[in-house]
């Protein structure tokens, strides 16, 4: 036996059915009424609010013979068979499986046959939005001049899909969201002519889980009715629908404003065990944070729908001595992520468990993405902070002494005066005078290419004294890094990062990284201007100090050995190398550039076992 569904049965019949869209029954009267009707009309909004149902009322109405003042009578014949699906002057089409140009073609030659027996044929095109753009400018002329007998209504839930040329078209009205009273209302009524008992509590339970729509609480009725209890009572629609009693909700909720991790986890996970539906759980969470927001800035006007209790509830936490509207606004924004995430989790308790953990321990998270940020290239050693505040007495700064081969200054965290005699290493820097005019120097080496020029006076020192100590470029460093160059990388170009997985770092120069390639191939590619640029780019951007490459057949490498590590006892340096090789090895060992950072300063280089014993530069 068969059935009619609930939606279907009390389908509105007359502009009088449509409840809460009175601004737009009023005025399809008034223009039948006084005979100006409209070409083509639009009907836009949420499911389940009455589109469909005004068009066919509309269609029934500008049609009706029958002797009313407010059409339609669904007394006359053509009201009659219009109300039956028997008329062939209403046509209906599904824009989802009729969304084609060749449709519309076919559709654009038959407005043009008369109506078979109405005055109107009324074409009722229902999710308009699906057709293609090919469709819709093959539509555009005959929307815009239709023969006199025919009246298009097009009825869509997205009407920003719509191109501008077909909504300058018609006429547009939209449909609202219904009211809780308002749905309430009609299932009441429903229920009082199907003789269905229902608790007031249960009732407005389903309005409320229809979020404005009419045709999605009268479903739920239905499927409630064949529940085969007396009585419909509140506990038996949550069981029914999966629905979290609204005492776990308000634990969820409470354990969050007060920052009790563990009560929300076991309210979370009490939810699930009962056979919560998580996406429909992870609403009603939001609807409670929803309710404290607005109530912490005074907007309680728009809760009517949880209820006088619940809400007296929720204002009670928003006055306990932990409530912190920063910490519901970032649950809100946590919780709406986590029920995106509900689609793909694999435990569908875990988005919403993290989600209350990170809202409950914004302390934990800070100090984790500080750490996180301190690791930084450039980053200052904090324990170092309060002993360079406090210097001493500034004092004057002489030339440098010269030797025959001159040697540059290595980089300091603050500018400081420097003596003619040799100092020892000394934790808190000195601060730099006003220095007269600086003794003309020789041109700079290469060892000199990444020393700082003694900073001007004025603003410019103490930006530069402010600034933190630039960190050391070492192997070490570049090849703990070089999978995150490999993914930056790869961002940029495939290609070269397929070429630089053929090399690897072998020594570093100052900023200039020596990577060995496989073969000339990958060397000469990699050189490049182009691909050389993206490489220089990426090791600049995650090591976090500017960079050079030099590329080189790993074959053919002779002095680009990798730089020892810290503490290596021999082998550190090779027979026979040249003598400014060999200083420039010692100048970048790890255990000299951990001296300068500190704050120590070398006066004299000296390489045993090098046949020219010329005395070495100082720094």
């Amino acid at each position: 036996m068969t059935t009619q569904a609930l939606y279907n049965k009390w389908r509105g019949q007359t502009f009088a059915d449509i409840l809460g869209q009175e601004h737009i029954t009023t005025t399809l009267r008034n223009q039948i009424r006084s005979g100006r009707i409209g070409h083509a009309y639009l009907f836009t909004g949420l499911r389940g609010t009455g589109k469909t149902s005004t068009a066919r009322i509309l269609a029934k109405a500008i049609n009706c013979v029958g002797e009313v003042d407010d059409p339609p009578c669904n007394r006359c014949h053509i009201c009659t068979s219009l109300t039956e699906g028997r008329s062939l002057d209403l046509v209906e089409i599904d824009g989802a499986s009729n969304r084609g140009v060749d449709e519309i073609r076919d559709l654009r030659d038959r407005v043009s046959f008369s109506p078979n027996e109405c005055r109107y044929k009324v074409y009722v095109i229902d999710e308009v939005h699906m057709l293609t753009r090919e469709a819709f400018n093959a539509l555009l002329k005959t929307l815009e001049e239709p023969p006199a007998h025919v009246v298009f209504v097009l009825c869509t839930t997205e009407p920003q899909r719509l191109p501008d040329t077909v909504l300058s078209r018609c006429q547009r009205f939209d449909f609202r969201r219904g009211t809780l009273a308002t749905i309430t209302a009609k299932l009441r009524a429903i229920c009082e002519e199907e003789g269905l008992a229902i608790e007031p509590e249960a009732l407005e339970f389903i309005a409320r889980r229809a979020t404005g729509s009419y045709r999605d609480a009268e479903s739920l009725l239905d499927q409630l009715s064949a529940y085969g209890a007396t009585e419909i009572t509140l506990e038996q629609v949550q069981g029914i629908l999966g629905t979290v009693a609204a005492a776990l909700v308000a634990d969820v909720v409470g354990a969050l404003v007060t920052g009790d991790v563990p009560a929300g986890l076991r309210a979370i996970n009490g939810a699930f065990d009962g056979g919560a539906e998580p996406r429909q759980f992870a609403g009603d969470i939001l609807e409670h944070l929803r309710a404290l927001m607005l109530l912490s800035v005074g907007g309680a006007d728009g809760l009517e729908s949880l209820g006088t209790e619940t809400i007296e509830d929720l204002r009670a936490l928003t006055a306990l001595p932990g409530y912190s509207l920063a910490r519901v606004v970032r649950a809100i924004r946590l919780f709406s992520e986590a029920t995106q995430a509900l689609r793909y989790a694999v435990r569908p308790e875990l988005p919403l468990e993290l989600a209350l953990v990170e809202a409950t321990l914004p302390a934990t998270a800070a100090a984790e993405a500080g750490a996180d940020e301190s690791d930084a290239p450039g980053a200052a050693p904090a324990p170092q902070a309060p002993a360079r505040a406090a210097s001493p007495a500034p004092r004057t700064t002489a030339p440098i002494q010269q030797t025959p081969s001159p040697a540059p200054r290595t980089p300091r965290p603050a500018p400081q005066a420097m003596d003619s005699t040799p100092q020892a290493p000394s934790p808190a820097p000195q601060t730099a005078s006003p220095a007269p005019e600086p003794a003309p120097e020789p041109a700079p080496t290469r060892e000199a290419a990444a020393v700082h020029e003694e900073p001007p006076g004025g603003d410019a020192a103490e930006e530069q004294a402010d600034a933190p100590p630039a960190r050391a470029l070492t192997l070490d460093w570049v090849r703990g890094h070089w999978q995150k160059v490999l993914m930056h990388v790869r961002s940029n170009s495939r290609n070269v990062e397929a070429l630089l997985k053929s090399a690897e770092p072998v020594d570093v120069r100052d900023n200039t990284v020596l990577l060995g390639c496989e073969a000339e191939f990958h060397c000469t590619t990699l050189s490049e201007e182009k691909r050389r640029v993206v490489v220089e780019q990426a090791l600049s951007a995650v090591l976090g100090v500017p960079c050079t490459i030099s590329c080189h057949v790993m074959a053919n490498l002779r002095g680009a050995q990798p730089s020892p590590p810290a503490g290596a006892p021999e082998d550190l340096f090779q027979a026979g190398e040249p003598r400014r090789s060999a200083e420039e090895r010692l100048l970048n060992h790890p255990a000299v550039k951990e001296m300068q950072r500190q704050g120590g300063r070398i006066t004299r280089v000296r390489v045993h076992d090098v046949e020219d014993t010329e005395e070495e530069r100082g720094e």
